[in-house]
């Protein structure tokens, strides 16, 4: 008989039948499931916020969202939808018509429509337009473009090679980037700052033209530091740039498989304006919000959302980076708000106000605050003594005192007799009174004005109600240059701090000189102090900080924030200086001392020179205590009477 080697065929069949059945409910299982859109965005702000939108709306629908913003460059985003690595992301249609090698058109509808012909043969779908069109522009400094008398593009042909920051993405089109422009409008390349949108690139090309390392910049229509620094557009008058009108693009398999994602898209049709996403960036870029919060009030405030239901990835906990009244989100206090943002990406970031932003952190209200080093004091006795129980974290920039009078006003600081100094406890206040205290000039009447109303205090002063306004601001402080340019006010010197003891009794104020031609019709350099501005959190030392002086608040109610995230705030910051000696500084930013016994270290003559003084002195230490060899000698008689010798005296 044949030996049986498996199952009988009556049993395989019910075996194979069950099996068939496990394997079709594992699969059913998995079809039931449900799937993930993947919403992608560039690597710029204003995509990550049209992004963010689409995800959240698409969520308002019932969707399971797969977020991957941002995604990377304009090319890399569109590669992956078309390889179905993501479903949807924001694109222009000016950039769509890039991709395929079409001409630039200036009519967006037209636009639209072309790129919906072309992209139906790669089953991809575009929606509507979102509202508003992002074109590339060229800026300048608007002193520069007023001098060079530079209105448009094709006026840089007079200025000889062209020297331009851009993004590196600018920099690497074909059809309508740096190189297409150049040769179109017939221009000579020069030297070409490339940043990395990646890597704070908008930030970095701006800072670049305002530091005067280039003439032009590229940046987006949209871009909320146009606005901030007053940038002057110049016009395309060419009309080189294709327009740029951002609408969802999408697969068309992924429209099947959520039939709710075309009704989701469609809610945005038309509703963002050019406006609306300056006021978005800023919060993002200048405020330090997250994406997913900003985007959240957005949409809650256009009624497309529920802002008490949230959002995926708007939950996120709310740091609060205190400021002072007059501290603009463009200058340095803005650049410590980014450095926060960067260093604590999942949280959303928040900006208070107040007269001394210290007085937040050290009550807990806020978690780091930018402040002057004169924070960290308290006038008591004419002189200045540490009293605060926080400490610097990093540089964020510098702050110098600007009196300002009117052109017929007083000649020195000894005869101002009203002088404005701005909210109580303000950094101008504070900064004022010591002044003062130093300089030993009394009888003053200090009055106070309105957080962060710089101009109702010169108001004030134009009528007479004060002679002077004391100021503490950054360089060149738009708020100030904006009074300035008036023409119906100068500054006045703060002069004799070096000749007493007041840059003792008041360390951390420092003599400084605003450079001539700072300010409109300021002919020559202006005498003044200035001081440290530091983002400052609670003392990891706070115990040492009690009984140094009055004013002393007691213990911060936050925590201290770790060595690491401070030496990761302090790298943020971008400063090269290190933390004023004057200011208590957080360990963490501190050299560390080397334990155990340090070598010396000489050269070879020295060592030589050493070994043989060394030598020496051993030689006569055993001169000096060596006992002498005794010599042989006879024993005298014993019959031999020795007298000794008598004294000459």
């Amino acid at each position: 008989m044949k030996p049986t080697t498996g199952f009988s065929t009556a049993l395989r069949r019910p075996l194979a039948a069950a099996l068939l059945a496990v394997v079709a409910l594992g699969l059913a299982a998995c079809e039931e499931e449900p799937p993930e859109l993947r919403v992608a965005g560039k690597n710029f702000t204003e995509n990550m916020l049209l992004a963010e939108m689409l995800a959240q709306l698409a969520e308002r629908e019932g969707i399971t969202v797969q977020r991957a913003i941002p995604y990377g460059r304009s090319a890399e985003v569109f590669e992956a939808l078309k390889q179905g690595r993501v479903d949807i992301y924001p694109e222009y249609n000016g950039t769509g018509l890039v991709y395929l090698g079409q001409p630039a058109m200036a009519d967006g509808r037209a636009a639209l429509a072309r790129v919906r012909e072309l992209y139906a043969a790669l089953d991809l779908t575009w929606g509507e337009p979102l509202g508003f069109s992002n074109d590339y522009v060229l800026v300048m400094r608007p002193e520069d473009a007023q001098a060079l008398g530079i209105r448009k593009i094709s006026d840089l042909a007079g200025l000889g090679p062209l020297e331009i920051a851009t993004d590196t993405d600018f920099l690497e089109r074909p059809l309508d980037g740096l190189g297409a422009m150049i040769r179109r409008y017939g221009l000579t390349e020069g030297r070409v700052l490339p940043y990395d949108l990646d890597d704070g690139g908008k930030d970095k090309i701006v800072q670049s033209l305002l530091d005067g390392e280039v003439k032009v910049a590229e940046l987006f229509r949209t871009d909320s530091q146009i606005a901030a620094f007053n940038l002057a557009v110049l016009e395309d008058d060419l009309e080189f740039f294709p327009v740029y009108e951002p609408s969802p693009l999408v697969r068309d398999d992924a429209l099947a498989r959520f039939p709710r994602l075309s009704g989701a898209m469609t809610l945005l049709k038309d509703r963002v304006s050019a406006d609306d996403m300056r006021g978005l960036i800023a919060q993002v870029e200048q405020e330090g919000r997250s994406v997913p919060a900003v985007v959240l009030s957005f949409l809650a405030d256009t009624g497309l959302v529920d802002e008490t239901a949230g959002a995926a990835g708007s939950g996120a906990e709310t740091l609060t980076v205190a400021l002072g009244g007059l501290d603009a989100l463009s200058g340095p206090a803005g650049r410590a708000v980014r450095a926060a943002k960067a260093v604590f990406p999942k949280r959303s970031i928040e900006v208070a106000r107040a007269a001394n932003p210290l007085d937040l952190v050290t009550s807990g209200e806020a978690r780091l605050a930018v402040v002057g080093t004169e924070s960290f004091y308290a006038l008591a006795d004419g002189a200045a003594v540490l009293s605060s129980p926080a400490e610097a974290l990093g540089v964020v920039g510098y702050r110098l005192a600007h009196v300002m009078v009117r052109d017929s006003g007083a000649v020195s600081l000894a005869e101002v007799e009203r002088l404005g100094v701005g909210e109580a406890g303000s950094a101008s206040d504070l900064i004022a009174r010591n002044v003062l205290a130093g300089l030993g000039i009394g009888g003053v009447q200090l009055i106070s004005g309105e957080s962060g109303d710089l101009k109702a205090q010169v108001e004030a002063m134009s009528k007479g109600l004060v002679d002077a306004v004391f100021v503490m601001a950054p360089l060149g402080d738009g708020a100030v240059l904006d009074i300035m340019e008036t023409g119906r006010y100068r500054l006045l010197s703060v002069e004799g701090w070096s000749a007493g003891s007041a840059p003792i009794r008041f360390s951390f104020l420092r003599a400084a000189k605003v450079p001539a031609g700072t300010y409109p019709g300021q002919a020559g350099a202006v005498e003044t102090l200035g001081t440290q501005m530091v983002l400052a959190g609670p003392s990891s030392q706070r115990e040492a900080f009690g009984a140094q002086g009055p004013g002393t608040t007691g213990t911060a109610a936050t925590q201290p924030i770790p060595a690491d995230t401070i030496r990761k705030l302090a790298a943020a910051l971008g400063s090269t200086e290190v933390v004023d000696p004057a200011a208590p500084v957080a360990a963490a930013l501190r050299p560390a001392l080397e334990e155990g016994p340090q070598p010396l270290v000489a050269d070879l003559p020295t060592s030589l020179i050493n070994l043989l003084t060394t030598a020496f002195l051993a030689w006569m230490i055993y001169l000096l205590f060596a006992r002498a060899p005794k010599a042989r000698r006879k024993e005298p008689p014993a019959d031999l009477h020795i007298t000794p010798a008598k004294s000459s005296d």
